[in-house]
């Protein structure tokens, strides 16, 4: 192990018992930690977006790109210089247009992402256990299951006005009964979901916990 190697993992160490400094409570090495990180991976993400967004996609093609290229930079260099105008409180108005289209676009590219990426295949999903040329048993109470988890969560959130009555409509008690069991799947989703927070979090730790002492065994027997 060279000196450079020693320098980088001794920096680890450090950082690693800054963090698990924690445990004893709020205090100002956990915080040192947290402030490193922030501003690394606010480096990193920098210096990501300016080599591999903005100069390859944004600034050259205004000097190797033709005629119509250079045109349509246009548009997005000047919204980018418009966002600098929130900068200042008296022409903050201004950087509300770039603003706008941002949200606008960030919010088109999520449903269409929610849509082909999430929806239909889940849509595919549900629908293939039914399918005539491989049905069997199996699938198919799968596919039942599968069904009645995604019509009931989804009629979870159907939010409407709760009439207390000691008659309720056919369809009021449908939507009641639904909700419940909606609410049944949706718990064993959440808590599957944090299950596997839980154990990459175990796994963490665990391989934080064998970089220490693997560190300090090699420190000793030097």
């Amino acid at each position: 192990m060279n000196q450079g190697q020693f320098f980088w993992l001794l920096f680890s160490f450090i950082l690693t018992i800054m963090v698990f400094s924690y445990i004893f409570g709020d205090n100002p090495l956990f915080r040192i930690a947290t402030y490193l990180f922030i501003g690394v991976a606010s480096a990193y993400v920098f210096v990501l977006i300016f080599y591999q967004v903005l100069i390859p996609k944004l600034i050259m093609p205004l000097f190797t790109g033709d005629t119509n290229q250079r045109i349509i930079q246009i548009i997005p260099l000047t919204l980018s210089i418009l966002l600098f105008f929130k900068l200042f409180k008296r022409t903050n108005s201004i950087g509300n247009i770039s603003l706008a289209f941002l949200v606008g676009s960030g919010a088109a590219i999520i449903l269409t992402s929610a849509f082909s990426g999430t929806l239909l295949p889940m849509i595919d999903m549900i629908t293939e256990p039914f399918s005539l040329n491989s049905i069997n048993f199996q699938k198919l109470i799968g596919g039942i299951i599968l069904l009645l988890g995604a019509i009931s969560s989804l009629l979870y959130f159907q939010f409407s006005t709760i009439v207390v009555a000691d008659n309720l409509s056919v369809f009021s008690k449908f939507m009641h009964y639904s909700k419940k069991v909606g609410t049944i799947f949706i718990g064993i989703t959440l808590g599957s979901i944090f299950a596997g927070i839980i154990i990459s979090s175990v796994l963490a730790l665990i391989e934080r916990l064998n970089f220490i002492i693997t560190f300090i065994y090699n420190l000793m027997i030097g």
